[in-house]
C-alpha cells in the first residue's frame, strides 16, 4: 500500500512555558515527523529537542490506550491490570466515591493535579469548575513542589496571586537571574521564545547578565554572562542584602516609591537586619561583590530581576520573591521599559486571583494552615491520609506522579496503601499508577485540540494566542482529561459540560479571548492559527497588576511577619552549621522533565541513563571518593544509594541530583524500569516541617546530607 504525501499541521509543544511552535507531518492518520515551525510568527523556527522528540512519547508501545482496572489486591507490589469499558469504569469509580462521601463526608475524597495539566488548555480552563464538582477541600497539586512560593508572595504584595512582573528581556540592560538555568529549563512563569537568544542579545547590546546559582550553569558563558556562586537556599539573604544596600547606601526616590507603595518604613526596618557584611556570612559571596551587584543594578539604564524553581523550592522562596520585587521597586525598575513589567496578554487575569482576605490561615484537621491557589501542601498528603479523625480515603491523580514528585516517597507509599480507592489519569501506568485501582487512558497533546491558555495571560513577554487542532485522532479509547473527570462527575449526579449534547470545553476560553476581539473560530483562520497580541505596557504593573483595594503595593505584608522571625532563626542555624556540611540541590538536565520523559530511549545517554550524585572534585577528595563509587546519601529523612560523578561546575559543599527519578516499580514502563535511577525526594522532609507555611512550598533543595562510600562495592561498580 502506498503512503500518501504527508499533510502538515501547525501545532505547539506543551512540555514547558514557551510552548514552541511545531510543524507536525501526518501521513495516513499518523504523525511521522515533528519539527520546529519556521512560519510561526513568534518562535520563528525555534524549538528544543524535547518537543521534537515527543513523538517517542506519542508512539511509545508502553502507552495505555484504554481504561485499566486492577484485578489483584493493592497489598501485592506488582499490579495485575485488565482492560475495562469506559462506562463500566466510571460507574464503578463514581459508586465508590459516593459511598465514601456518604459514609465519611466530603473530605474523604482527595485530588492531586500534576504539572502537565497546566499546559492542557481545555482542562486548565475548566479545572476550577471540575474541582467544585468533587466538592472537597482535599486538593493538592505539583504547584506546591515548584511555584506556590511565587503565588503566595504575589498575593500578599500585589493583592493577586497571578500578578507576576516579568523581566523585560527584550529591552533590559542588566539581567539578574537567580535559581534558573534557561538553557535547560527555558524559564518558568514567563512565556518567551528562545530565552537564551534574548539573553545573548542583552550582552550584544552592551548589557550585563548575571546568574546567581550554586553551580556554573550551562546558561553562563562568554556570550551571556558569569555565575555568582551562592550557597544553596540563601538567595533570600542575598536579595535582602541588595535591598539594604539600595535603601541605606545607594539611595532611592522615596517620593516616587510612595506614589505606588505602602509599608516602606516597615520594609526598611526589616532589611536593616541584613547588611551585606552579615549576608555574606551565610551566602558565601563577599560583601564587596554583593555591594557591586547592587550598584551595577541601580546604575544600569534599565535592570530586571528573575528567580525560578531553584529558589522557590528552598525554605524561604516566598520571602525571596518578596525581596526580588522590592529590589525592582526601590531601584526604579518596576513598571519601567527594560525592568520588570506586567504583560496583560489576551485578557486581565489578576482580578480572578484577587486576595479574598488579609489573613489566609484557618484551623484545619492538622492545625493552622492555608491553601494557595486552592491547594493544600502536598508535603502533608500522607498526614491527611493518616489523619485518624477524618482521613482521605480516595485519591484521584490527574497527570501526576506524586510518589516520585512529593517529598518522603517511602512514607507516602505507605499512606497510599491505606486508601480505599486510587484513580490515575495518565498516558502511562507510572509508579503511582502501579498502586492504582483504575488507570484511565488520557490523550496526549498531539491527540487533542488545544489553546495555549495558561501562557496568554500575565506572563507573556511576546504575547500571542495559538489554537491547534488535534493533529491525529486519539489511539484506542484514549480520552481528554476534562472528559474523563466530567464523566465521573456525571455518574455522581453532578452537572457537567457533558450534559450539553454538544459540549464546548473552550467556551470559557472564548469568553476570555472576547476581551481582545478574538475567538477560537477566528484563530482557526489565521496563519499558524496564531494571533500576535500587543506588547506589554510597562506601567500596567501599577494600573492592572496591583489589586489591593487602595491600589498600592504592600512593601511589608502583615502575613509575612511570622516568616520574618523564621528567617532570623534560619540565619542563626546556617551560621552554626559545621564546616564541610554538604547541601543537596536539584539539578535540571536536558534529559528529563520532572518524572514524565523517563521512557524515551533517546534521552538515555551516557551518565544520564540513571540519576547519579554529582559532587565537586574537592569534596570527593576530602571524602576519599572517586568517580564511579557507589555512595550512600543520607540524612534524618531517608537514604538512597547512587553512583558518584565528579563535577567541577558545582560550588564546593554542594551535591546535586535530578528530580523525578525512581520508576523501578513501574511495570508498565519498559525503558524507565530498566534505568530507574533513584528518587532524590526520599531525602526531602515530610510532614509538618517539610514546607513553608506561608506558601505551602515543599522544601526540596538546599537539604543537608551526608555522603559516604559503599564499602561493599568496588570503585566503578554498578548499582
Amino acid at each position: 500500500m502506498s503512503v500518501s504525501d504527508p499533510s502538515k499541521v501547525h501545532t505547539f509543544c506543551r512540555i514547558c512555558e514557551p510552548g514552541c511552535g511545531l510543524l507536525a507531518e501526518v501521513a495516513d492518520g499518523a504523525v511521522v515527523r515533528l519539527q520546529p515551525d519556521s512560519d510561526h510568527p513568534v518562535h520563528k523556527g525555534f524549538a528544543c529537542h524535547k518537543g521534537v522528540h515527543y513523538l517517542q512519547v506519542h508512539d511509545d508501545p508502553d502507552r495505555i490506550d484504554r481504561p485499566l482496572k486492577r484485578m489483584n489486591p493493592r497489598s501485592e507490589e506488582r499490579g495485575v491490570f485488565e482492560p475495562i469499558e469506559w462506562d463500566e469504569a466510571v460507574a464503578e469509580i463514581a459508586a465508590k466515591l459516593l459511598q465514601l462521601r456518604r459514609d465519611h463526608g466530603r473530605n474523604s475524597v482527595g485530588i492531586y493535579q500534576g504539572n502537565p495539566s497546566a499546559f492542557n488548555g481545555a482542562y486548565y480552563a475548566n479545572a476550577a469548575s471540575i474541582a467544585r464538582g468533587f466538592d472537597t477541600r482535599m486538593r493538592f497539586s505539583a504547584g506546591t513542589q515548584d511555584t506556590s512560593a511565587k503565588y503566595a508572595a504575589s498575593e500578599a504584595i500585589y493583592g493577586a496571586s497571578m500578578a507576576h512582573p516579568i523581566p523585560d528581556l527584550l529591552h533590559t540592560d542588566y539581567f539578574l537571574c537567580l535559581g534558573s538555568n534557561p538553557a535547560v529549563s527555558h524559564m518558568t512563569l514567563i512565556h518567551i521564545s528562545d530565552p537564551m537568544a534574548k539573553i545573548r542579545n542583552v550582552k550584544k547590546r552592551g548589557g550585563t547578565n548575571l546568574f546567581v546559582n550554586p553551580r556554573q550553569i550551562e546558561s553562563a558563558g562568554p556570550e551571556t554572562g558569569e555565575v555568582l556562586l551562592i550557597k544553596p537556599d540563601t538567595d533570600f539573604y542575598f536579595l535582602a542584602g541588595i535591598v539594604h544596600e539600595i535603601a541605606f547606601g545607594i539611595g532611592f526616590d522615596r517620593e516616587e516609591v510612595q506614589r505606588h507603595a505602602k509599608g516602606i518604613d516597615e520594609l526598611l526596618d526589616f532589611v536593616a537586619h541584613y547588611p551585606v557584611e552579615r549576608v555574606a556570612e551565610v551566602t558565601g559571596i563577599h560583601a564587596a561583590r554583593i555591594r557591586q551587584v547592587a550598584a551595577e543594578f541601580c546604575a544600569a539604564p534599565s535592570a530586571s530581576v528573575y528567580m525560578a524553581t531553584g529558589v522557590n523550592q528552598g525554605r524561604q522562596g516566598a520571602l525571596a520573591y518578596w525581596m526580588l520585587n522590592m529590589v525592582s521597586l526601590l531601584s526604579g525598575n518596576l513598571g519601567r521599559r527594560g525592568g520588570n513589567i506586567y504583560s496583560r496578554g489576551v485578557a486581565d487575569v489578576v482580578q480572578n486571583s484577587k486576595r479574598r482576605r488579609a489573613d489566609p490561615f484557618f484551623t484545619g484537621p492538622l492545625g493552622t494552615m492555608r491553601t494557595v491557589s486552592g491547594d493544600l501542601p502536598a508535603a502533608l498528603l500522607p498526614d491527611f491520609i493518616d489523619n485518624a479523625d477524618d482521613p482521605i480515603r480516595a485519591l484521584i491523580v490527574v497527570s501526576g506522579n506524586p510518589l516520585l514528585s512529593v517529598g518522603g516517597g517511602a512514607r507516602l507509599r505507605e499512606a497510599f496503601g491505606k486508601l480505599e480507592l486510587i484513580v490515575t489519569i495518565d498516558l502511562y501506568r507510572t509508579v503511582t499508577g502501579e498502586m492504582a485501582d483504575y488507570v484511565l487512558a488520557a490523550t496526549d497533546w498531539l491527540e487533542r485540540e488545544d489553546i495555549n491558555f495558561l501562557n496568554t495571560m500575565g506572563v507573556a513577554m511576546e504575547p500571542y494566542v495559538q489554537y491547534t487542532p488535534a493533529v491525529v485522532a486519539p489511539a484506542g479509547e484514549r480520552r481528554d482529561d476534562w472528559w474523563i473527570l466530567s464523566r465521573i462527575l456525571q455518574e455522581m449526579g453532578v452537572a457537567t459540560l457533558l450534559d450539553d449534547p454538544h459540549p464546548d470545553p473552550f467556551a470559557i476560553v472564548d469568553a476570555v479571548m472576547n476581551d481582545s476581539g478574538l475567538s477560537v473560530d477566528l484563530l482557526k483562520k489565521m496563519p499558524c492559527q496564531t494571533a500576535v497580541l500587543p506588547e506589554a505596557v510597562p506601567s500596567q504593573v501599577f494600573s492592572i497588576a496591583v489589586q489591593h483595594d487602595d491600589g498600592l503595593i504592600d512593601c511589608f505584608p502583615a502575613v509575612f511577619e511570622s516568616a520574618c522571625r523564621t528567617a532570623a532563626d534560619i540565619y542563626d542555624e546556617l551560621v552554626a552549621e559545621p564546616l564541610g556540611q554538604l547541601k543537596l540541590i536539584t539539578r535540571r538536565t536536558n534529559f528529563m522533565v520532572n518524572s514524565w520523559l523517563h521512557n524515551l530511549p533517546v534521552l538515555k545517554q551516557g551518565v544520564h541513563q540513571d540519576n547519579p550524585l554529582w559532587i565537586n572534585p574537592d569534596d570527593a577528595r576530602r571524602l576519599s571518593l572517586v568517580d564511579g563509587d557507589t555512595v550512600h546519601v543520607s540524612n534524618r529523612y531517608g537514604k538512597v544509594d547512587a553512583v558518584l560523578v565528579c563535577d567541577d561546575t558545582l560550588r564546593t559543599g554542594v551535591v546535586a541530583m535530578t528530580h523525578g527519578w525512581g520508576q523501578g516499580a513501574a511495570r508498565g514502563l519498559d525503558v524507565a524500569r530498566r534505568h530507574p535511577g533513584v528518587n532524590a525526594n526520599q531525602l526531602s522532609p515530610t510532614g509538618a516541617g517539610a514546607f513553608d507555611p506561608l506558601s505551602n512550598q515543599s522544601h526540596l533543595t538546599g537539604i543537608n546530607v551526608e555522603v559516604s562510600r559503599d564499602t561493599r562495592t568496588a570503585a566503578g561498580g554498578n548499582l
